[in-house]
């Protein structure tokens, strides 16, 4: 599970906002240009399309500052964490450091509080597309990076297979409720031609808290909360899936992929991260009509979506700090940058997610990708990584309990929301050392 999380914290990449294109905002930069200088190391993760964004970004961030010497260093994303934190630990890692709101204070330590270099130069963070600055400030107020893009989930559905079952489609006013109801008659035959509601996507176990607005702890992450009635209530929802066979249970999960299972018309629904849109419409082809809708809403009117970001902070150490925070600075607000980051991923600048992305379709469809946009509105942040990653293990035993029928949610719960709680609690220990 971590590995996946990491890829995707790849995939959900993106830079955005500096020059949001004002007059003020073009000269401030030409004359930063002719008085910064000196050598800069970035290091990052990524590949494919999404790394050659990146790259983009920094010959954008290059023109604007000439004297300044860049050197990048991308890595592969399942490799970067134990590199970065060996660099970190010799006192030789880069300057400018990608990172995800979703470490959770895990380099806290490393990284400069960004705030005085904001208020210096008067950065507005409204000029941020809604949601694209969450969880870069720590509860304590320090803030360790800037935004550049983001990445949420709709459901992908088989107009076909709704069709067949004489079932409406979802609309972005969906409940959970309704969600549960539709899966039960979308379902049908049995062994290896059975048709399931949705398949067994790696995602479920963070949706799970959050159907009857429940979540695994509080908002500093002091407190576990996977007690809590609605959170409970939210991992029964996904057992009964199991139990009524409109999710398939460990056997049938493993005896095909899960995007197979979708694209091949063996489950009527897929959860489908922005960041993996292009590859299953393309495996789809014209095999199949289908739609997207918003996740559910839970009972307070909120779709539950869940979004993976990507950043930049400071290295603490830096010896060119007025070159770092001008590349960051860049990343995030720059007009040029977030454009072409549009293209792989939910800009931090609003100016470029709302003049470009929006305008966009997943490649190959006509279906438009402004509901990614919109999910943002009320989307949590992966709720289990970095420093959290112990917690996330337990969390997801929990999940493996009750999907494979071994307990009931309740019991599930009352065996490792203790141990939940010691896990956060060795968190904040270490944290305050």
């Amino acid at each position: 599970m971590k590995k996946l999380l990491t890829s995707v914290l790849a995939g959900a990449l993106a830079l955005s906002l500096t020059a949001c294109g004002s007059s003020s905002s073009q000269s401030s930069s030409k004359s930063d240009g002719k008085t910064i200088s000196g050598e800069l190391t970035i290091m990052g993760w990524g590949g494919g399309e999404e790394l050659q964004a990146r790259k983009q970004a920094t010959k954008v961030f290059e023109k604007l500052y000439p004297d300044v010497k860049v050197k990048e260093i991308w890595l592969p994303a399942d490799s970067v964490d134990q590199k970065l934190d060996a660099a970190l630990a010799a006192g030789n890692a880069a300057d400018v450091i990608m990172m995800s709101p979703d470490w959770k204070g895990l380099r806290s330590k490393w990284l400069e509080d960004l705030n005085p270099y904001l208020e210096k130069d008067k950065i507005d963070v409204a000029d941020f597309t809604p949601g694209a600055d969450d969880g870069y400030v720590d509860p304590d107020g320090k803030r360790e990076g800037m935004p550049t893009t983001e990445s949420d989930f709709m459901f992908a559905y088989n107009k076909e297979i709704f069709d067949k079952a004489g079932v409406p489609y979802p609309t972005n006013d969906w409940t959970w409720d309704d969600f549960k109801n539709v899966s039960e008659k979308v379902s049908s035959g049995s062994g290896a031609k059975r048709t399931y509601a949705i398949v067994s996507h790696w995602i479920n176990h963070s949706f799970a808290s959050y159907p009857y607005g429940g979540s695994p702890y509080n908002s500093d992450w002091t407190k576990q909360t996977v007690d809590d009635p609605k959170t409970i209530k939210g991992l029964e929802l996904f057992s009964d899936l199991i139990k009524s066979k409109a999710l398939p249970d460990d056997s049938a999960s493993k005896s095909i992929p899960m995007d197979q299972m979708f694209v091949s018309g063996k489950a009527a629904m897929y959860p489908l991260g922005l960041f993996e849109a292009k590859d299953i419409a393309q495996k789809i082809g014209n095999s199949f009509k289908w739609g997207i809708a918003l996740p559910p809403k839970d009972p307070n009117g909120k779709n539950t979506n869940i979004k993976f970001q990507t950043g930049f902070g400071m290295n603490k150490a830096s010896k060119n700090k007025k070159a770092a925070w001008a590349y960051i600075k860049t990343l995030s607000m720059n007009k040029e940058v977030n454009d072409i980051y549009a293209k792989v991923g939910i800009p931090a600048l609003k100016e470029s997610a709302d003049a470009t992305f929006s305008k966009l379709t997943i490649p190959n469809t006509d279906l438009k990708q402004t509901d990614y946009l919109t999910g943002l509105a009320d989307a949590t942040t992966n709720p289990w990584g970095g420093s959290l990653n112990k917690a996330a293990d337990l969390f997801e035993q929990i999940y493996q309990q009750i999907t494979t029928q071994q307990s009931s949610a309740k019991d599930a719960v009352k065996k490792y929301a203790p141990q939940i709680q010691a896990a956060l609690d060795e968190v904040h220990q270490k944290q305050s050392k």
